[in-house]
């Protein structure tokens, strides 16, 4: 049934209600009044009901206009409510449904754009009624639903470059170790010291492909959410130290003296390997020197790292912790790095309910900025 018929049925029913109550009332009052004249007031005249129907019989050739004028009365009572039916049927139905249907056609038309993959059209509904916060939930649906398939497009981009950069990291390698290989089966090689580089060659490649595997691993285990967390309130100077000692970082100076006394949460094997990976990062790239700081906010710890290496093009900044990643020359040497670190840097401070971002440094270099959260007391 359509709106436009129920409203109709609404209409009828609201004023057959009302007659059939009045009817009733009206049925009942004239019981009781019978039974009131019968039983009270004729006793008191000293009449019966038959000598009174007697007399109104004698009296009814006077009343024969007044019966006429009764009925007369009562016929245009009921034309009068019949019109009043039909009057209120047709302006309820085709003013106020006029008002109704509206914006129905706009939402209708709304979803039509939407089903049909159009999802830069908003319904843009300006009046001021019950239909404003439906035709704003289908707009905000199809903003979300817009924001949805454009990170589904990025994700499949990026899964795409990341199969491209997997495949030109692990080509390289592979062909250096087939070449070699080949060479020393075929006896290339004239010699016992040619023999043995060509082996330490070999080792090395192989090494490079370990470590791009490994990352690969570590990558796939945080993407899917596989990697046991252990968060932990960690004392930030006592912890970073401990982990910069540990760390190779055999060439490059280390100034901590930024960093103030605070407490984080997070898990301190993840941290590690955030640490490792951005020092590991500076030192491929040309650094020489780092130095962290700190500071703390109400719910937050921002740690920073910066290099004194070549910075990078503010455009290609957002884009240094995508798998692969390779834009700028002078952070991209060949045989520099797999493009993971960075990448493996992100998935973790993000599974620590982190974030991380690069900036340029003003004095020159990289700044790796990082934010984890502040471990409550107690």
């Amino acid at each position: 049934m359509t709106i436009q018929e129920r409203l109709r049925r609404s209409n009828i029913i609201m004023l057959v209600i009302p007659i059939l109550i009045a009817g009733i009332l009206l049925i009942l009052g004239f019981g009781g009044a019978i039974v009131l004249l019968e039983s009270v007031y004729l006793p008191r005249m000293g009449l019966t009901l038959h000598e009174l129907h007697n007399m109104g019989e004698e009296l009814e050739p006077m009343f024969q206009g007044l019966k006429f004028c009764v009925l007369l009365y009562a016929a245009i009572v009921l034309v009068a409510l019949l019109a009043t039916v039909v009057f209120t049927n047709l302006y309820l139905t085709r003013n106020l449904f006029a008002h109704i249907q509206k914006p129905l056609d706009a939402l209708m038309q709304g979803v039509k754009r939407i089903e049909d993959g159009d999802l830069d059209s908003p319904i843009a509904y300006e009046e001021q009624d019950e239909f404003r916060m439906a035709c704003d939930a289908v707009d905000a649906m199809a903003v979300r639903l817009k924001k949805s398939l454009t990170e589904q497009q990025r994700e499949q981009q990026r899964k795409q470059e990341l199969i491209a950069g997997m495949s030109h990291d692990l080509k390289s390698p592979l062909t250096t170790i087939r070449a070699y290989t080949e060479a020393l089966l075929e006896g290339v090689a004239p010699d016992e010291p040619t023999r043995q580089r060509y082996l330490q060659t070999i080792y090395a490649r192989e090494t490079d492909l370990e470590a791009l595997v490994n990352r690969l691993f570590e990558l796939a285990k945080l993407g899917a959410s596989e990697y046991p967390m252990h968060l932990k309130a960690l004392p930030l100077q006592e912890t970073l130290h401990h982990i910069l000692n540990a760390c190779d970082h055999e060439g490059i100076s280390v100034d901590c003296d930024a960093v103030i006394d605070c407490t984080v949460l997070a898990d301190r094997e993840l941290l590690q390997r955030v640490l490792n990976n951005l020092v590991d990062n500076s030192r491929k790239y040309g650094a020489n020197a780092l130095s962290f700081g700190s500071v703390c906010e109400e719910d937050t710890v921002t740690l920073w790292m910066e290099d004194n290496g070549p910075g990078v093009p503010e455009e290609q900044l957002p884009c240094l912790f995508e798998p692969f990643y390779r834009g700028d020359a002078a952070r991209t040497k060949p045989g520099a790095g797999s493009g993971l670190g960075l990448a493996v840097v992100k998935k973790s401070m993000q599974q620590m309910g982190g974030n991380v971002r690069a900036e340029n440094a003003p004095g020159g270099g990289l700044r790796i900025v990082m934010q984890l959260p502040m471990a409550k007391e107690g």
